[in-house]
């Protein structure tokens, strides 16, 4: 009688399975499943996405995971990258982000930090334990028709900061920066005023992670995180 519960149990979870689907999304909403996003070797580059349960029953134990070659990236090897969830900045090891659960139509924000000094083809895959459903998309790396904005000055320090950091930003008339919370809120927008750098007071600010991303005639160009610690 207790197998053939268990057996019951099992083919209940599977039938669940069955029913769940993934999608990815872009961080405006728009599905990008199946489709590929050309980033610059050798520039740091931020990528938000957004993992979403469209079937009717809990997906549990999901990651998000970095693959090259069909097998999971080797970070300082293929690349220098971070997958976080967020909001909370959960961030994983190795090629994968943290594990976490989506009941139907729930969403999870992943983020995504990457370097790699050579064009290559990457892979952002997301399943559970069990291997069922995925969903995943592609990353490749160009070296060519890198803007020479790359070579302009963009750094924040110190961080951590604790009454105030600064911004270099060389970039000149049509940039500016904007500061996000880990919750994607904006913070601060400052604009350029030609100036090599600015102070920004955080002295207010709550302890953790903030995001800097600088743009240039409204394209994003360049990301850096600081983090704020009193």
């Amino acid at each position: 009688m207790k197998r053939v519960f268990v057996l019951i149990v099992a083919l209940i979870a599977c039938a669940s399975q069955m029913f769940a689907q993934l999608s990815i999304l872009s961080e405006q909403g728009a599905e990008i499943t199946g489709t590929t996003i050309n980033i610059q070797a050798g520039v740091e580059t931020s990528y938000y996405f957004k993992v979403k349960n469209t079937g009717s029953s809990t997906i549990e134990n999901l990651k998000a995971y970095l693959r090259v070659n069909d097998e999971n990236a080797v970070n300082g090897t293929d690349a220098q990258f971070q997958l976080c969830t967020e909001p909370g900045g959960q961030c994983g090891v190795g090629a994968a982000s943290p594990k976490f659960s989506l009941e139907a139509n729930g969403e999870q924000t992943i983020h995504l930090t990457i370097t790699t000094l050579a064009a290559n083809d990457f892979k952002i895959t997301v399943y559970p334990t069990g291997g069922s459903p995925e969903a995943n998309f592609n990353i490749h790396a160009v070296t060519t028709g890198i803007s020479n904005i790359s070579a302009n000055t963009f750094n924040v320090y110190p961080s951590p900061a604790d009454e105030s950091f600064t911004i270099e930003n060389g970039f000149g008339k049509n940039s500016y920066v904007e500061i996000y919370n880990v919750l994607g809120q904006i913070v601060r927008r400052i604009p350029s005023d030609n100036t090599n750098s600015i102070s920004v007071n955080c002295s207010d600010w709550k302890n953790g992670y903030y995001v800097c991303r600088l743009y240039k005639d409204g394209k994003a160009e360049k990301t850096v995180k600081v983090v704020v610690a009193h």
